[in-house]
């Protein structure tokens, strides 16, 4: 009887499956909750900018800054998606062994909220946020009080077009000093978030980003010197994703099953409250439960088809080894910089603070009913945090979303193409962390390069743990880890790189800045390179570079 009723359902899906495009399917996230001033609907990722009628339109799949991928009709592992049939119910994977065992995944993950631009012309989509304080509920029981875009945590993500500009207005109603850096983004330096570039309390800036570059998952954050490790902890964070129109042609999962995940860890008081250390001891601050969308140990309803995730690692110190409990694989189709030139399968993904990886997970083959965890395997943090998401498959489907064999055209820079090269020594003396021996000062510029050359930074660990490198300004490709290849994962573009303790890493990258708006003499700007500790930062562990016409 019951497999009877199991095969009218497929049927009736089946039947279906002619007009289920991505929209008529039921929101993945629709009715799980959420926390306060955020929208806990899936269909709130559904915007590229306001239509006509004032609605946000579908968010697609994106396309690299080489142009739109020829996938032809290749498909990985899995087919071509469709309507398959049901399988039978099968056992949750919920075991629990970590230091988290008592997770119960009672709250639901909340979706961030997209945010409708203030208005729009046919170059340039603007927004007004402001940063403010608000509460969230992270787990049951009291209010978390936060610090927010708009009073919301995560804060409110941006849908932005390949090629079409965005404004930002950001607006400080807060106490304390900010600026904004759009992580990963190719702007000017008066735009970049430079760390001492504030945004006083009750003063506005309005920060200019192009979108010029590459489709891809990107974030907006606090960056303010000496202030970015307790200011985002606080909530100062939001996703920012260029969508390329050219990339629907490839059918990634998208629209309610391209979800943002940002997983952060976090100390808790018994009354809920945050609790940020007056002292934070040389590794970072490294939280006792795990976050997710703002949400500890959450829960999110899934149906039978593939689903995209981008995955944002935005903890102060702590590097998550991600995985799936029942052990089945996953594809990698991005990094930092957008899609990779073709998926990875992966069963476990090590994500570093501030990297991105959009990953794709087939629920096709779940059975109606069962359960799966995304785990946290990395123990060299304590507690180690094993349990982060349960995923629970209670909605059946039919799937016409595709993984291509061919994602993007990535063309590396060469090693022969390089014009020098720099060694950038990452160190700890007396309690300082340093890099070339040097600390931070605004005054002083550390490096100079020229626009345009092809530059290769040897980055050299000897510190004792693993420092994860970012450079502002443009996207880079690592050329090798002490002398190897990188995997397959890291072969695209990297705004991010871990580097180990006693290894050496070396990148290459070409600069190009974008011309001060109103400035028609071109002028040397500063950007800054850092550890995305941001306890390391915040001691300085960061320097200039000075890039000339």
């Amino acid at each position: 009887m019951i497999r009877l009723e199991r095969a009218l359902l497929c049927c009736f899906v089946a039947l279906a499956c002619a007009s289920c495009g991505d929209d008529s399917q039921p929101a993945a996230g629709g009715g799980q909750g959420g926390t306060a001033g955020t929208n806990a609907d899936a269909s709130s990722l559904a915007g590229s900018g306001p239509s006509p009628d004032g609605a946000l339109a579908e968010v697609g799949s994106n396309v690299g800054a080489d142009g739109p991928s020829d996938a032809g009709d290749a498909r990985t592992e899995g087919g071509s998606g469709g309507c398959r049939p049901m399988p039978e119910a099968g056992a949750a994977n919920d075991g629990n062994t970590g230091a988290d065992a008592n997770a119960t995944f009672a709250m639901a993950m909340p979706l961030p909220a997209v945010i409708a631009p203030s208005s729009s012309n046919t170059t340039t989509d603007r927004y007004q946020l402001t940063i403010r304080t608000g509460t969230v509920t992270m787990r049951p029981g009291n209010p978390t009080p936060i610090v927010g875009f708009n009073g919301s945590f995560p804060g409110p993500t941006i849908i932005a077009t390949k090629g079409k500009a965005v404004e930002v207005t950001q607006t400080n109603a807060w106490t304390e000093k900010i600026t904004i850096h759009n992580h990963g983004h190719k702007v000017a330096a008066s735009s970049d978030g430079h760390p001492v570039d504030y945004v006083d309390p009750g003063k506005s800036k309005t920060y200019f980003y192009p979108n010029d570059q590459r489709a891809g998952t990107y974030w907006y954050h606090d960056h303010a010197m000496d202030l970015t490790g307790p200011h985002v902890y606080k909530g100062l964070v939001g996703f920012y994703i260029i969508h390329d129109p050219a990339e629907d042609a490839l059918k990634l999962p998208s629209g309610n099953y391209d979800v943002p995940i940002l997983l952060q860890d976090k100390l808790l008081k018994a009354d809920n409250a945050l609790d940020y250390p007056p002292t934070v001891g040389l590794q970072g601050l490294i939280g006792d439960r795990a976050i997710v969308n703002g949400v500890e140990t959450p829960h999110f309803d899934v149906a039978t088809r593939r689903y995209r995730f981008r995955v944002l690692n935005g903890s102060n110190a702590r590097i998550f080894q991600i995985g799936l409990r029942s052990g089945k694989s996953f594809q990698v189709i991005a990094s930092d910089g957008g899609l990779l030139a073709a998926p990875v399968t992966l069963k476990t993904l090590s994500v570093a603070p501030a990297e991105r990886y959009d990953i794709v997970v087939d629920f096709s083959d779940d059975a109606l009913g069962s359960t799966d965890v995304l785990t946290n395997s990395n123990t060299t943090f304590a507690p180690p945090l094993e349990n982060l998401l349960q995923f629970r498959v209670n909605t059946p489907a039919c799937d016409d979303a595709v993984v291509p064999a061919t994602l993007s055209t990535i063309t590396r820079l060469a090693e022969a193409d390089s014009t020098g090269s720099i060694t950038l020594q990452l160190a700890q003396q007396n309690l300082e962390w340093m890099i070339n021996g040097l600390t931070y000062d605004p005054a002083r510029l550390d490096v100079t390069s020229k626009n345009g050359d092809v530059r290769i930074w040897r980055l050299a660990n000897q510190s004792g743990v693993v420092h994860p490198f970012h450079k502002h300004l443009v996207q880079f490709n690592i050329l090798d880890i002490d002398g190897i290849a990188p995997p397959p994962e890291q072969t695209g573009w990297k705004d991010t790189v871990q580097v180990p303790d006693g290894s050496t890493v070396r990148i290459i990258f070409r600069n190009q800045t974008v011309a001060e708006t109103g400035d028609p003499v071109a002028k040397p700007q500063t950007f800054v390179f850092h550890c995305h500790i941001l306890e390391h930062e915040d001691h300085r562990m960061m320097l200039q570079e000075s890039v000339t016409p």
